[in-house]
This record gives C-alpha cells, structure tokens and sequence, in this order.
C-alpha cells in the first residue's frame, strides 16, 4: 500500500518511469525481433547455399557431360585400345568423337590420357592440342586412374585460365569394375560456375579444399585465402600447382570473413553468410560454396521498430490500466479503511458513551464531596488514561479561594486551599479556560511509581463550569498528550461531574437548612 500510495501521490514520476521502461522494452523487443529476422535469413540463406550446391554438383560431377564421358570410356572400343597403346586403324580414329563430345557440351577441350599419364590425342575449341602431355601430376588423372569420376577446378596449363577438368576411368571391358587402362577428359571454362555465382546479388565465393578463391561474384574476391596462411599451408598450394603462377611470387590476400554460417562484418557491412559443401571427389577434399547476403538490405529496421512501436503502446497501456486499478482498489481500501474507523469510533463512541451512564451512576450516588472527587479521579484513570490529579472546588459561587476536595497520586501533599489566579492552576480558574501543558518543568509536577519518579507527558488544566458559575476547577497528569477525542470525553466527563458537584452542594445545603431550625427550636 506504501508504495501504491508513492505512484499515485507521484504521478507524473510514475508516468515518466513507465514511459522510460516502456521504451527501454520497446527497444529491446524491437532488437531482439531485428536478430530474429536476421537469423531467419541466415537460415534460409543456408538453404539456397544447400540447394546451390546440389545444382553445382547437378551440371558437374553428376551432369551430362561427365555421364557422356564415363559411358565413352565403358564401350568405345577405339578409346580403349588409344589408352592402352594399342594400334589404330588411323592415328585420327578418336579425333571426330571427342570433338562431337566437345561441341556437344561445349567442352573447351576432350582429350584420351594413357595408362601412363600421356596425352594420346587431343581436341581443343581453338586448336590449342595438349597431345603429349605428361599429366600424371595432375590430381584429376590420379583419382580417375583409381576408377572414379572427378571434377577438378585448376588452372589450364595450355591457357593459363581456370578451367574444370572432367574426368572418368576409362576400363578395359564395359563393366565398371574391369581394370582402368585409361582416363578421359574434357576441360570446360568456369562460366557455368561463374554465371550462378553472379545470380547472388550480395556475393558468392567457390573456395578450394585449401580455402583459395577459386571463383567468385566479383573479381575483387579472387585470389584470397580463408584465413592468416602459415608459410607450410602456403608451400602445399604452391606444390600443388593447381592455381598456376598466381601464388610463386605473392602472398594471397586474406579474405575478410570465413565460410561459417552465421552473421559476420564483411568490409563495413553486416552479412549474412551460409555455406554448403561441394565433393567433387577431389583427393584434396570438398571444395565450399559460400553465399552472402547484406542484412540492412534484406531485413529492414521498420518490422523491429513496428514491433517496438507495439510493446511500448502495450506497456503504455497497460500500465493505464494497471494505475486505474490500483486506483481504484486504494480507493476501495481507503472506503474500507474509513468504514473500519468509522466503526471503531462508533464502538468507542457507544463504550464510552456507557461509561459516561457508569460514570454518571457512580456520581449520583456519592453523598460527600470528597466521595464525588475520588469517585471521578477514579473514573479518569481508568477512562482517560490520567495518572495523577486534583480536585477544587468552590464554597461559593463568590469564593476567591478554592477548596482541596481530593486528589490521587501526588508526589507530595496537594495545598488545602488554591487561590484564584494563584500557579497555573488557580490562573486557569481565574480565566475560565481549558489549559494543555506539555512537558512541564523540572519539579512542577511529579509522577510516583515502583519505576522512581517521572514527569508526565502533558497536563491538562480544566475549570469546571455550571452556566458560566465557577464552581471549581480540576488538574489532571496525563503520559501521553491528549488529542481531540480525549479532549471531547473529558469535557463531557467534566460536565457530568459539574453537574454532580452541583446537584449533591445543592442536597447538602437543603439538608443543612432543614436541620438548623431544629436544633434552634430544641433550644
């Protein structure tokens, strides 16, 4: 309830700290969305990587023209006896059928090697024939001479450019698993490789096993290698021979990113980058195919800030609603609150209202007024928490000097007689007014107790008044300051009391002037 009260009393404190919570979760919700949006497009980038990849694999390894090759080398009777040095019919024989092979797919080159590495006859687009080469080195003839298809991407000897070597056993019986007595080869440019590269808007990179740049998007991209090289990763690309002479004299650039999926900074630019592996059969490994997509492009700020925008409205009204309802339960509480108090001063009023008929009861009966004084000083303990007190009364409405009738708990005798306008108390008769001391001086007024003595919080002075007529005047030690009810109970208190003292000096004097003719009488 302490801290309701503090919102509602500070309202425009509260509205400042729901408006700057609202906010501050608005900003949140609304970052947090923006993440989720760029993680979503993570994952679907690395799907289209996935499907990329198989479509890559679909025009290469598994493609036309590596299965036209592999069929060639299972029964082209001819092919079979060029790769084994055996004698031909004419030197030519092969020459019409690779070149079908070749203009067919667009093959830059298809070309017969020997079981000994040697290219046996050749065709080539630009005629450029590679007859006579030694390419046992070459990893693509290593691995079709073990019997199995490859795709390997290097740089062409004959040209100097990249180019992708297709290449497939050819065996000695038209059964797969007949001994490989050769390999056929057909070299194509990287322009398929390179055209759906370029499809990706925000960049594409084809890396070798080795983390080399082998085809791109963009030029600028060429060239580089996935992380820092040591100089023993570096000498292995060099041996490898498969970049030609881009690497002899240079150290390649590093690339700014890596091929991990996941969101990287990539030249100022926050990208979205996925990743799929592509198996050529390549002795060296999977060569990886990497896409990248710039998220402020594809994932814009207004779906976040739309997001924002609605938590804080929500919390914005919610917090209305929130500070209606607390509103309106402290309201509640407070009614409560009011019809308990109302209720207890309803009791108090009705109990003491039937100790003032108690009161008023033990009043009439007393038949002295020293009897009467005690009778209410009693009453005053016990009713309205007075520890000490004394009683005055006057002999005549004219009387100058005031009569000790009673007292209780005086530290020491209270004088017999009280003058009017004589210490606090005859002042207050003199002037007829309820008097309220708070902590009096040191020894004005003593408390006794089995404690020792103390000094009392407050003394109240009070005349006791019949229509105006001065009939005497009362003082009360109280350890605790009276407030308006107990002022209310002692006044009413004190009116029972002035009408008692009245009613029993009025008895007292009829009595006595019954019994003085009498006595004269008897005389």
């Amino acid at each position: 309830m302490k801290i309701v009260t503090f919102l509602l009393r500070h309202r425009r404190l509260t509205w400042m700290a729901l408006a700057g919570l609202s906010v501050a979760l608005g900003l949140a919700v609304g970052l947090a969305s923006h993440r989720y949006n760029q993680a979503q497009r993570v994952s679907l980038l690395q799907t289209d990587a996935q499907r990329s990849a198989i479509a890559l694999m679909s025009q290469t390894l598994n493609g036309n023209l590596m299965g036209s090759i592999k069929l060639l080398g299972l029964i082209d009777d001819n092919i079979k006896l060029e790769a084994s040095n055996q004698p031909l019919s004419s030197p030519t024989v092969n020459l019409p059928v690779l070149a079908t092979l070749g203009v067919t797919f667009g093959a830059e080159g298809v070309f017969i090697v020997g079981g000994d590495g040697i290219v046996k006859t050749s065709w080539d687009r630009d005629n450029k024939p590679s007859t006579g080469w030694d390419v046992r080195f070459r990893p693509y003839f290593q691995t079709a001479i073990q019997g199995k298809t490859t795709v390997y991407a290097a740089v062409s000897m004959a040209r100097g450019e990249r180019a992708l070597y297709f290449a497939s056993p050819i065996h000695a019986q038209d059964k797969n698993d007949s001994p490989v007595i050769g390999v056929l080869v057909a070299r194509t440019t990287l322009g398929a490789v390179d055209v759906m590269l370029k499809s990706h808007a925000d960049g594409a990179l084809l890396l070798s096993p080795q983390g080399v740049v082998f085809a791109s998007s963009g030029s600028d991209w060429m060239g580089m290698i996935e992380g820092v090289p040591d100089a023993q990763r570096l000498q292995k690309v060099r041996d490898l021979k498969q970049f030609g002479a881009m690497f002899e004299k240079t150290v390649p650039l590093v690339l700014p990113l890596t091929s991990a999926a996941g969101l990287q900074q990539v030249k100022q630019q926050r990208m979205a980058v996925a990743s799929a592996k592509v198996d050529w059969n390549d002795p060296s490994g999977e060569w990886t195919l990497v896409l990248l997509e710039d998220v402020a492009r594809s994932v814009a700020w207004t779906q976040a800030a739309k997001w924002g925008s609605l938590v804080v409205m929500a919390m914005l009204l919610l917090g209305w609603l929130a500070l209606r309802l607390l509103q309106t339960q402290q309201a509640q509480a407070q009614s409560t609150l009011q019809l308990q108090t109302f209720a207890k001063k309803q009791e108090a009023n009705i109990a003491f209202r039937n100790q003032l008929a108690e009161l008023s009861a033990k009043l009439q009966r007393c038949r002295q007024l020293p009897e009467l004084a005690q009778t209410f000083l009693q009453a005053a303990r016990e009713q309205l928490g007075a520890v000490q007190g004394v009683i005055y009364l006057a002999d005549t409405p004219e009387a100058q000097v005031l009569q000790l009738v009673g007292s209780s708990a005086c530290a020491t005798p209270a004088p017999a007689q009280l003058a009017l306008g004589d210490t606090l108390l005859g002042q207050c008769a003199l002037e007829r007014r309820l008097k309220i001391i708070a902590t009096p001086g040191q020894g004005y007024w003593t408390l006794r107790s089995g404690l020792g003595q103390t000094q009392p919080a407050a003394l109240i002075l009070a005349p006791m008044l019949v229509q105006d007529t001065l009939i005497g005047v009362q003082e009360l030690a109280v350890l605790e300051a009276p407030d308006a009810l107990a002022l209310e109970k002692l006044s009413q208190a004190l009116a029972l009391l002035s009408s008692a003292v009245e009613s029993l000096t009025h008895n007292l004097r009829s009595q006595q002037n019954v019994l003085t003719p009498s006595v004269e009488g008897t005389a």
